[in-house]
């Protein structure tokens, strides 16, 4: 199926406001604004340690709110609909809240938009017992590896990444029969789906992104994993007391896994090691090789021993346990 694409202009206090009054009509919107990736970039607290150059490429192009639309008589009537709305919303808006509003309107083929990444997305291995498949191929697993389903257009986090990749790969060295596993950041729960495919018991996936439970929960459906073996926690634990008693109480854990960026390993470096088991696994990734010392020096001066390491494109990935 194509899409119309109805793209309209705006301004940064506006943007979220329309979003929603659009979404009303269309079921969805999505927002563009320049001022939000330098919101994020100049935050306090870094949650990121590399952006992709191409969101920099046009820092001054207007916000903007883009929906997609049917190219039928829904479509139309939604086209319609919008036009009314803004055309109100000029002349009622005396200040010049909402910007230009102008709308563009594109047609975008539902093969550009939904089904091209897929000939770069195909079955893999990883370490010795893991095969990654996404649902729409055929599994052809090998014998005595385990077959691990994870979609790129629905997760955060396929497996492809060498982050994510080089915690998959310390898993499948570990032995996981009846483990309890943390997944802090766990985006797409592909680490904690991992963990119990190779013999964990239970696994607790923690995110600050409500999304993440919705995705988590749907990966593991995807894996045939009982509800009864994970449960899902959102929340920022640096900032949130009461998550954090949550986490502590829920432990200790045998393998407490941390796929994020350098500052929030360093931040969270008072709290995970209190929650791991004696002889657990403490695997910490997401690290660029520039920082990856700082994350070494901030475990080590909590009595955390660096047990292996592993560097690949750019990324370390370090295992750790307790002294």
């Amino acid at each position: 199926m194509d899409y119309i694409e109805v793209r309209t202009e705006t301004t940064h206090d506006a943007a979220e406001l329309l979003a929603e009054l659009l979404a009303e009509i269309t079921g969805g919107a999505q927002v563009d604004d320049p001022q939000t990736i330098e919101d994020f970039v100049n935050a306090p607290v870094k949650r990121w340690d590399y952006i992709e150059e191409q969101l920099f490429e046009n820092p001054k192009r207007q916000p903007s709110v883009s929906c997609y639309l049917p190219p039928d008589e829904d479509g139309a009537r939604m086209l319609r609909e919008m036009g009314t709305l803004l055309a109100q919303l000029r002349e009622q808006d005396e200040t010049g809240f909402y910007g230009s509003l102008k709308m563009e309107v594109s047609p975008v083929k539902s093969e550009d938009w939904e089904n091209n990444w897929k000939q770069y997305y195909k079955p893999f291995n990883v370490g010795s017992r893991l095969y990654v498949c996404p649902s729409w191929e055929q599994p052809q697993v090998p014998e005595g590896r385990v077959l691990l389903t994870m979609d790129p257009a629905s997760s955060f986090g396929t497996g492809s990444h060498a982050t994510t990749r080089m915690c998959m790969e310390q898993l499948d060295k570990l032995e996981l029969s009846g483990a309890r596993i943390l997944d802090v950041g766990c985006g797409s729960g592909i680490l904690a789906c991992t963990a119990l495919l190779l013999g964990g018991r239970h696994a607790t996936a923690c995110d600050i992104e409500e999304n993440a439970m919705r995705v988590t929960a749907e990966n593991m459906d995807k894996n045939h994993l009982d509800g009864c073996r994970y449960s899902t926690v959102c929340g920022d634990l640096l900032s949130d007391a009461g998550l954090r008693e949550t986490l502590g109480a829920d432990g200790p854990y045998d393998v407490i896994l941390a796929n994020i960026v350098a500052d929030v390993l360093i931040a969270m470096a008072e709290y995970l090691p209190r929650w791991l088991a004696v002889d657990g696994h403490l695997i910490l990734s997401g690290i660029i090789d520039t920082r990856a010392e700082e994350v070494r020096r901030a475990f080590r001066r909590v009595n955390m021993v660096i047990v292996n390491e592993i560097a690949r494109d750019g990324w370390v990935m370090l295992c750790c346990k307790k002294a």
